[in-house]
This record gives structure tokens, C-alpha cells and sequence, in this order.
């Protein structure tokens, strides 16, 4: 149960990219959580990018609201990237605050974000190849993510697709939203069995960005919310 962000063509120069990231940056502490959840998305984050062609991920288990110098350092010092992916997390875990949690993961040159809990979700673990799995505990998103990275077939986008159907057949899960990028695509999705209202995520465009975010993070762009069960690439 997260917050995330995916822009493309980042460029934190950009005053507009700067405002949404330190938005974004705000949804640490007062962005939405579930009636029962306490506020903030405090338990760990991360930020994803590229450098010539290569996934960089900047991770730590502790809170963003704390951290929130280094946040921007990092940012700073990005300063491009041809997708930007950065994520919140509020765990659904507990005494799993950990970098190796934090989102988002990288596999084989893939950043991937996830917002949700997918609550069986050792059942995967014997469709990854051995060589696929690591030795610390993974839990549900990293999980979700090698079972998308190493699907044998397709693109991407069509390794997500399979997945998910996968998981839909096979497993119980709050919500699939997720943000998966090779470095040239960004891809978005959006699924929930429940709590629409919070498990939500929002497109915008700015100029030649493609933005994707679990909440408005800007009232100069116009957003528009995913329906269900629905993938857009950027």
C-alpha cells in the first residue's frame, strides 16, 4: 500500500518535473491511506532511473519525511533520465522495512513499482527459475516482478499482460497497480478487488512527458483516472 510516480523524458531542470516531484514528495505524509492504516507512506522508498540505457535504482528502508534531503539530492543529481520511476512505501508486512524492500526493483535492466498486496504470493515463486530467485526473502512486489521480467515470450508489455493472468486465476491480491519500464516504454496498470477509492492511479501529459501517479500531484495538468483491468504505455 504505496504511493508511486513514472514520468518520461525527466528532466529535473524543468520547473514543472521539480514541482511534481517535490508534490509527489508530499504524499509521503499526507497522501491517501486506507481508513484502518495510520497516516504516511513512511516505510522506506526509492527512485529509479537510467543512465545510458542502464537502470540505476537509490533505495533506503527508512522514511522519506526524514530523508527528505537526500530525496532531493538524488533528484538533483539524476538531473535526466528517459523514464523516472519513484515510490513510497507503506508496508503491509510488518518488520520488513528493509532497502532490499523498497521499491522500486530492478531485474534484467526492468524498473518496476507496485501499490497493492498480493497475499499468497509464494505461489509464484515455483514458476521463476531458480536462477531468477534470490537468497533474501522476497516478498509480494519483488515477487510480482521477476514473474513479470522473466515470462519467456513477448515484450513487455505483453509479459505484464501475461502475468496478471496468471495472478488473476491463481492468487488473492488487493491490487496489481503497477508502474514496469525497460528504460524506453513506461508502462502502467491498474487492477483493485477492492477499495477503489484508494488504489487509484492518474495519466497526465506535460509537454513531451507522460506522467503516471497514484494521486493528482499537480493542478496545472489535466489528469485523467485508469479504468479497471487497463494498461497504458508511455
Amino acid at each position: 500500500m504505496c504511493r508511486m510516480i513514472g514520468i518520461t523524458n525527466f528532466d529535473y531542470a524543468d520547473s514543472e518535473h521539480k514541482e511534481l516531484m517535490a508534490n509527489f514528495f508530499l504524499l509521503g505524509e499526507k497522501g491517501k491511506t486506507l481508513a484502518e492504516d495510520s497516516s504516511g507512506h513512511l516505510d522506506g522508498w526509492g527512485v529509479g532511473y537510467y543512465k545510458e540505457g542502464k537502470a540505476f535504482v537509490r533505495k533506503s528502508a527508512g522514511s522519506i519525511v526524514a530523508e527528505k534531503n537526500r530525496y532531493f539530492k538524488i533528484l538533483e543529481k539524476i538531473g535526466k533520465s528517459p523514464v523516472l520511476i519513484a515510490h513510497f512505501r507503506k508496508s503491509a508486512w510488518p518488520d520488513t522495512n528493509t532497502v532490499a524492500n523498497s521499491h522500486p526493483f530492478e531485474h534484467k535492466n526492468i524498473l518496476f513499482a507496485h501499490n497493492g498486496t498480493i497475499y499468497d504470493y509464494e505461489k509464484l515463486i515455483g514458476q521463476i527459475e531458480h536462477k531468477d530467485r534470490l537468497a533474501h526473502k522476497v516478498l509480494d512486489s519483488e515477487m510480482f516482478a521477476r514473474f513479470i521480467v522473466t515470462r519467456r515470450t513477448g515484450n513487455l508489455k505483453k509479459k505484464l499482460s501475461q502475468a496478471i493472468s496468471v495472478i488473476r486465476e491463481n492468487n488473492k491480491y488487493s491490487s496489481l497497480n503497477c508502474l514496469l519500464t525497460d528504460g524506453k516504454n513506461l508502462y502502467a496498470y491498474r487492477e483493485y478487488t477492492k477499495n477503489p477509492e484508494y488504489y487509484t492511479l492518474f495519466s497526465a501529459r506535460s509537454g513531451k512527458s507522460k506522467i503516471y501517479s497514484s494521486e493528482e500531484v499537480s493542478e496545472k495538468l489535466d489528469w485523467e483516472i485508469f479504468p479497471p483491468r487497463h494498461t497504458v504505455s508511455g
